[in-house]
């Protein structure tokens, strides 16, 4: 056993946090996401599949995009459940890492800074990371060119193999 190895810090993980957060997506009573009305929570079951359901619904905050706390709480919300049906559909083990747990693993997380696409990161290790709230930011701003279908269909299938 190396001895250094007693002194390495496990990582922090908020897997529990961010699925809190994927349930509230359509499941929030008393804070509801923005334009909560346009989400059909039976479609929201995890699949791959449901990201298309998802896509729909980024493309109307594309077209009408939330401010302040309705932007945070949708980019949070939908972020989440997109990197928890990567959790769940993948073949490798990821965990939710925030900000700053990320950034002592990975430099290149550290180079992004903090913001609200960094602030959750989904990571298998610190050389496999993707940015599922960072995506959120870039469709609501963008519009469909970021398919989060395409993100997580792309996350899922293309796992090249670690050195």
């Amino acid at each position: 056993m190396n001895l250094l190895s007693l002194f390495k810090r496990k990582p922090k993980y908020q897997d529990a946090a961010f699925l809190d957060l994927a349930m509230m997506l359509a499941g929030d009573d008393d804070d509801p996401t923005y334009k909560r009305e346009l989400l059909t929570p039976a479609k929201l079951d995890f699949s791959v599949e449901s990201l298309r359901h998802v896509d729909e619904y980024l493309e109307a905050l594309h077209k009408e995009p939330p401010a302040d706390q309705d932007l945070m709480r949708a980019v949070l919300r939908c972020g989440a459940y997109v990197g928890e049906v990567i959790r769940r559909n993948s073949k490798v083990e990821y965990h939710w890492l925030d900000f700053n747990e990320a950034a002592r693993q990975s430099k290149l997380v550290k180079d992004f800074g903090m913001s609200l696409g960094t602030a959750g990161v989904l990571a298998e290790g610190p050389e496999r990371m993707c940015f599922p709230l960072g995506k959120i930011c870039k469709y609501i701003e963008n519009g469909s060119e970021d398919s989060v279908y395409f993100f997580a269909r792309t996350a899922l299938e293309q796992l090249p193999e670690l050195p």
